[in-house]
This record gives C-alpha cells, sequence and structure tokens, in this order.
C-alpha cells in the first residue's frame, strides 16, 4: 500500500518499532480497544479517526488484529464509523472458548452490526491455536482470519463452490491448513 502512495497509520502497544520504514508508515505504540483506557495507551478508533484528520474520510482499509481486544472494539463502535471503511480485515480470537448465553449474544450483536454495512467475501482458519472437532470430522479453529467489503460499494455474487482454504491462503507459522469446506454452500435438511 505505501509503495502505491498511501499513508498507513499503524497502532501497536506492544512493540517498540516496525521491522521496516516508509516515509507512509505512522506508527504508534498505541492499541485500538472498546473504550478510552489512557493510561494503558489504549483508544478507540473514532479517537484515532479524529486525531488523524480522517473524519471525512470514506473507503479506507481497516486491519485489525488486537488479539481478542475486537470484541471491545465492535461492541462500542458505531455502524457509522465501520461505514467509513471500504475493506476490513479481521482476526476473530476465542471462538471456541466456554461461553454463556450472555456472551455469545454479545459476540453474534458484533457480527450482526458488521453485516449491517459490509458482506464477508473470505475466511480462513488460523491454524496456531487450538481447535473444536466437530462431528468427528470438522476441525473449527479459536481463531479466524476474515475479510468484509463495503456491501454498498460492490455486485456481490454467491458462489457454492468455493472450498477452503484456497490458493490465496498460507498455514499460520508452519502448522497445517485447516479446510473449512465450502463455506458458501446453502444445505437443504431433508
Amino acid at each position: 500500500m505505501a509503495q502505491h502512495g498511501y499513508d498507513i497509520f499503524m497502532y501497536d502497544p506492544t512493540v517498540d518499532t516496525l521491522p521496516a520504514e516508509s516515509d507512509k508508515f505512522h506508527f504508534f505504540k498505541e492499541g485500538v480497544f472498546g473504550v478510552e483506557v489512557p493510561e494503558k495507551s489504549l483508544h478507540t478508533l473514532d479517537y484515532f479517526i479524529k486525531r488523524n484528520g480522517h473524519e471525512n474520510k470514506s473507503n479506507m482499509i481497516l486491519k485489525m488484529d488486537v488479539e481478542g481486544a475486537e470484541w471491545s472494539f465492535l461492541s462500542t463502535v458505531t455502524s457509522e464509523t465501520l461505514n467509513q471503511f471500504d475493506q476490513m480485515v479481521f482476526e476473530f480470537h476465542d471462538l471456541t472458548e466456554p461461553k454463556d448465553q450472555s456472551v455469545m449474544n454479545a459476540t453474534l450483536a458484533c457480527i450482526n452490526k458488521i453485516n449491517r454495512t459490509h458482506s464477508l467475501v473470505h475466511l480462513h482458519g488460523n491454524s496456531c491455536g487450538v481447535s473444536l472437532i466437530l462431528d468427528d470430522k470438522i476441525l473449527f479453529p479459536d481463531t479466524l482470519e476474515l475479510t468484509y467489503v463495503k456491501t454498498s460499494n460492490y455486485e456481490l455474487v454467491d458462489d457454492e463452490n468455493i472450498y477452503l482454504p484456497i490458493s490465496l491462503d498460507r498455514p499460520c507459522n508452519g502448522y497445517n491448513e485447516i479446510p473449512l469446506g465450502y463455506w458458501n454452500k446453502k444445505f437443504s435438511h431433508c
């Protein structure tokens, strides 16, 4: 993206420096969270959008891998803020952790919020963590990598013949890929 002239704003409170340099990189040792926690350098996305002067920008790209904090972020971010992004890439963590009904409802509310403005166009099973075995044959990973696009900007077509992973995908850290199968297949219950 930087090679194509785009400014890249990066936030991570867990690293001191980036592994590469570019005059298009703008790195801050801060993190994105659902609420302001200034003493831990955690701020909302709206805070960063305003600080960067991007309040009136649209069609931005958001990539978020925040090790579980995505749920706090998604529970508080507005659909209007999400709508400023043409593409969003998330890593959803803790999907196999036991949850009570209120946590499950909150997780589904987060996903439904994204679905109001964006459509899922790809997912990949992160093979680094644990996986559940469903029906003695299907692996379901604790972490999924998901790509969304703003629904209003694209003419999307359902394709039931996409078997995941695809050639674009790569296993994580040398682990084996997790086959997710035909993720968009509609099954009839006869």
